[in-house]
């Protein structure tokens, strides 16, 4: 595995590595994190992980399995309710059980048939939700950390209206180690939404990420 192609492996195993939690009830007919973020279908190919669960869910199995994660992850969505964060949902998804397990700590090798990892923070209101934005913090591995590495990779990035995703946005894709890179962090609406996509073809990746943009404006 080449150097590039093993921090892009490290990027989604340090993300998912502690995320083991189970998933949450969603209200019918509700517009919440779990309905707005990745879904089953939204992508050929792929099947959920059990790396998904609604944000206190995944703290908490955290904390029960004394994970050195917890406490940097417990005091990042503390950070985050205190702008006014009220939810939040984890989701990732595999082309293969060994592509789910090798994206988290349950195996030593790199995912062979890509990974995705969608993210989505309901806030109290948009105003919450746009100024948290804006100060660039990070929840559960997510955040301004993989748009740099992106850049750092050589990657393109885009930002604001031209992304299609709003005013607050940015996306970036690099090819690193010869696998496809591709992230995303946007506001829209009381909603902060991030994806990262890991040996997944752009234009999945893309339909991904617009497919989740498209929950929110509908809702």
């Amino acid at each position: 595995m080449t150097g590039t192609r093993a921090l892009a492996v490290l990027a989604i195993a340090m993300t998912l590595a502690a995320c083991q939690g189970s998933s949450a009830a969603t209200a019918p007919n509700s517009l919440t994190p779990q309905s707005i973020t990745l879904q089953l279908g939204g992508v050929p190919g792929v099947q959920r992980c059990d790396a998904s669960g609604d944000v206190t869910a995944v703290l908490s199995n955290e904390r029960a399995q004394r994970s050195p994660a917890y406490d940097m992850h417990a005091t990042e969505w503390e950070q985050w309710k205190r702008r006014g964060a009220v939810q939040a949902y984890f989701a990732v998804y595999g082309r293969t059980a060994a592509d789910c397990a090798a994206a988290s700590d349950s195996s030593t090798g790199a995912p062979r048939g890509g990974v995705m990892v969608g993210l989505v923070v309901q806030f109290q209101d948009t105003m919450g939700a746009a100024r948290n934005f804006q100060s660039d913090s990070t929840l559960m591995g997510l955040g301004p950390k993989n748009i740099r590495f992106v850049e750092l990779a050589g990657g393109a990035t885009i930002f604001g209206p031209d992304t299609g995703l709003g005013t607050d946005s940015v996306v970036g894709r690099a090819v690193v180690g010869g696998a496809q890179y591709f992230v995303a962090m946007w506001q829209s609406s009381r909603f902060e939404s991030d994806f990262m996509g890991y040996d997944m073809a752009f234009a999945d990746a893309d339909s991904a990420v617009k497919g989740m943009n498209r929950r929110i404006q509908g809702g």
